[in-house]
């Protein structure tokens, strides 16, 4: 197949859908199909791989790096108007998204779109009133999915938020891909690089930003350090916005020196970081599918998680990590008390092994792809 993908995130961003986009194009080329990606423009960026188009583009806001495309370009338009394409496959339902719509009815061809992101999460950034943004975002979201030929989302909790928004199209839920180590993944240098001893170490993987209620985080923590005498650290791999809040929060709490902020690590690497760690701890509640969590899976790590979408999808509660409430009282007794039970320890490292094999990306790829037969095969009966 020819495949067309369009995003507003692309590389060098490290986020859920740029990993999740990248993961599939390999499955994809990797049996055989062309893709061809159209995404922002990030500054200086060049693409080292082929087939990647770039829009100019405009940063969101002077704080905040993520850069929005300008959905214009003759010259894009001329190489979409040359390529043969057999299906076209969305993100976003917001700028490049409608855009791909457009391309999808000229080129006679079916539009699919994935529902990654919990918009509303995320209002904060727009300068205007919470409610208006989010009544907005519904209506766009619900709008365009109904505009669409088929709607996937990585996530049966998000499902249901797109029933409640009022989309009556079918919604196939196809979980994010990952990539699963096929050797066992090393953490020694990360320990040694940051000295972190026989200490054990709690991990956190994603965006910095104030929508991964991270200060919940670092309360928790601070009170698991009250509580036990076993050394203990906390790695914070990542970058964003909020950064600088809590390295102070960090210092202010008396836990400066055992929190680690890594900043951006190359996502080449992240496994090595997360094999680094003894336990992966989230307190976002904004996730659809997190990437984050299904690399930790991949090396055997557990997890322990705020309930909510995302990870109610991908814990098994008392199998691979737990669910727990956002209270830090309750995320460190869970913490101190997994910690402290090795064999426990052994048996969730197992599952969450096991558990990661459903996401492996060449077989997420082949369920995208029988979708797209599906889609293509449908679209086509219908102008028939």
């Amino acid at each position: 197949m020819r495949i067309a993908i369009f995003s507003n995130c692309y590389l060098p961003m490290v986020n859920g859908v740029v990993g999740a986009i990248t993961l599939l194009r390999k499955g994809f080329i990797e049996a055989g199909h062309e893709v061809y990606v159209f995404a922002p423009a990030f500054d200086d960026y060049v693409d080292e791989e082929s087939g990647v188009y770039r829009y100019r583009s405009v940063d969101l806001t002077k704080e905040v790096k993520y850069p929005v495309a300008i959905p214009f370009s003759p010259r894009i338009r001329r190489i979409i108007d040359g390529l043969e394409l057999d299906i076209i496959h969305s993100h976003h339902p917001f700028v490049l998204g409608p855009l791909s719509h457009k391309i999808a009815r000229r080129k006679g061809v079916p539009a699919v779109y994935t529902f990654h992101t919990q918009y509303e999460q995320y209002s904060h950034y727009i300068p205007l009133p919470r409610t208006l943004v989010n009544a907005i975002s519904r209506h766009k979201i619900t709008r365009f999915c109904q505009l669409v030929h088929q709607v996937t989302t990585p996530a049966e909790s998000a499902r249901q938020i797109l029933i409640d928004y009022g989309v009556n199209r079918p919604i196939r839920v196809i979980p994010n891909p990952t990539n699963i180590p096929l050797e066992p993944v090393d953490g020694s240098k990360v320990r040694e690089q940051y000295r972190l001893g026989d200490a054990k170490v709690l991990i956190n993987v994603g965006r910095i930003a104030p929508e991964k209620n991270l200060g919940l985080l670092l309360e928790s923590f601070e009170l698991m350090l009250r509580q036990t005498p076993e050394p203990l650290k906390l790695m914070i791999v990542g970058d964003g916005p909020e950064l600088p809040v809590l390295k102070q929060q960090a210092e202010q709490l008396g836990i400066g020196e055992q929190v680690v902020f890594t900043g951006m690590v190359e996502p080449s690497q992240v496994s090595n970081y997360l094999a680094a760690a003894d336990l992966f701890v989230m307190t976002s509640k904004s996730e659809v599918k997190p990437l984050s969590q299904l690399e930790s899976l991949a090396v055997g790590l557990p997890i322990i998680a705020v309930a909510a979408p995302g990870a109610n999808d991908t814990i098994v509660h008392g199998e691979n990590g737990y669910l727990v409430q956002d209270e830090r009282e309750i995320i460190c007794e869970t913490v101190l008390n997994l910690l402290s039970d090795p064999e426990r320890m052994h048996r969730f490292r197992k599952a969450a092994r096991q558990s990661a094999e459903r996401y492996s990306y060449p077989r997420i790829a082949a369920e995208y792809l029988e979708v797209y037969r599906e889609t293509v095969e449908a679209y086509k009966k219908s102008r028939h």
